[in-house]
């Protein structure tokens, strides 16, 4: 069982399996393909950023994880930012990993699944979706999982964030945020139609 550095976190994979036991339970075959597609795009995803200084870095990770959960519901989204991450981490190792950031990064497909629900325009239902996840899952989870492991002994959570952390990562939402509205139409087009589909009984 995965241990979370420092935390004592034993329940991750615990609570994983059940969320994917329940999909599994529901989920149709198609699904399943357009969740495992999603998923493999976010693990590309995860190991090729863009540089835009030595200190800023832009991932594109939020796209297919925000269009898993907004588009089939929030354990898909959820699988697919879990999964992404993990195999990230498995089949291209940057660093340790850390669990605290792959529950954060399954978060940041499952929160715009639950968003959706809302009946609001759509273009607000995304940016409510990335400012929500960006503030529960970047500015909060990942940055106190890495702080946690490599900078608690040198500096406090507040300094790290709002001196290291929160300006490079606002840019990488705000670029995945233009970038999804820009594709909205586009991905409402592709996805909409076959996600009603498989709400329809076979």
């Amino acid at each position: 069982m995965a241990y979370c550095v420092r935390c004592g976190n034993s329940y991750i994979f615990q609570w994983t399996f059940f969320v994917i036991g329940g999909f599994y339970m529901k989920i149709s075959t198609k699904k399943i393909v357009y969740v495992a597609l999603l998923a493999a795009i976010c693990t590309v995803l995860n190991v090729y950023d863009i540089p835009l200084t030595t200190d800023t870095r832009i991932s594109l990770v939020y796209i297919p994880t925000f269009l898993a959960g907004f588009y089939f519901g929030p354990i898909a989204g959820f699988l697919v930012g879990a999964i992404g991450d993990g195999l990230g981490c498995i089949l291209f190792p940057k660093g340790a990993w850390l669990p605290l950031m792959t529950l954060s990064s399954g978060l940041m497909g499952m929160i715009p699944g639950f968003i959706r629900t809302i009946k609001l325009n759509n273009k607000i239902l995304i940016l409510l979706s990335f400012c929500v996840t960006f503030i529960v899952c970047s500015v909060f989870l990942n940055t106190f999982a890495i702080w946690i492991v490599y900078f608690a002994a040198k500096k406090t959570f507040w300094v790290y964030l709002v001196g290291v952390r929160l300006i490079p990562q606002s840019l990488n939402m705000l670029a995945n945020l233009i970038i999804t509205i820009l594709l909205a139409p586009f991905f409402h087009r592709l996805l909409m139609p076959r996600a009603e589909a498989m709400k329809k009984p076979a």
